[in-house]
């Protein structure tokens, strides 16, 4: 067994305690940003491209924080967008239903979520929002919706069998809450 010389473990453990202090400051910050508790989480899947990603939402003030990555997708402008009904299985989305947004949030559908550029390596990472009105749990509670990402500017209308905008989706779920 190694020995450790006296003067030599006070310094071993201040740095240990350093970096738990550090630790502490980064996940007390993470959860101002992103929200306590377990929240949602929808996994994106593309159709008719190679689009994934995942979707998470938390509770944060008076509403939820969304916090989104997104891989696989061509350069341009995006938005994402909620949609009434948690279903992703039409081929054009048009099962997802309209965009909804939370009655309280103060914004129409398309407006709720700003869109975001992705640049010529095809990935948004780091895609971090906030709105009001809408909740994990309880009345105004997002579960069971669908998160769909609209290519372009506008959040098209979809129609039974024809094309549109609307290029992944996912159903938010309630996740359990990791412990680090």
């Amino acid at each position: 067994m190694m020995r450790m010389d006296s003067w030599l473990r006070p310094v071993a453990a201040m740095a240990f305690f350093g970096v738990l202090a550090g630790c502490a400051s980064f996940k007390q910050e993470t959860d101002e940003i992103l929200g306590r508790g377990a929240g949602l989480m929808a996994t994106l899947k593309g159709t008719g491209s190679a689009a994934t990603g995942t979707v998470r939402v938390s509770d944060y003030r008076d509403g939820v924080s969304l916090q989104m990555t997104l891989y696989n997708v061509l350069p341009g402008t995006y938005r994402i967008a909620l949609h009434e009904r948690g279903n992703c299985t039409s081929p054009n989305l048009f099962s997802a239903g309209p965009a909804w947004a939370p009655p309280d949030s103060g914004k129409a559908p398309g407006d709720l979520l700003p869109e975001f550029s992705v640049d010529t390596g095809g990935d948004m990472k780091g895609y971090v929002a906030s709105f009001k009105g809408g909740r994990v749990s309880g009345p105004q509670s997002l579960a069971g919706r669908s998160v769909v990402i609209h290519h372009g500017y506008t959040l098209s209308e979809a129609l039974p069998g024809l094309p549109n905008n609307r290029m992944a989706c996912g159903v938010l779920q309630p996740v359990q809450q990791r412990v680090f």
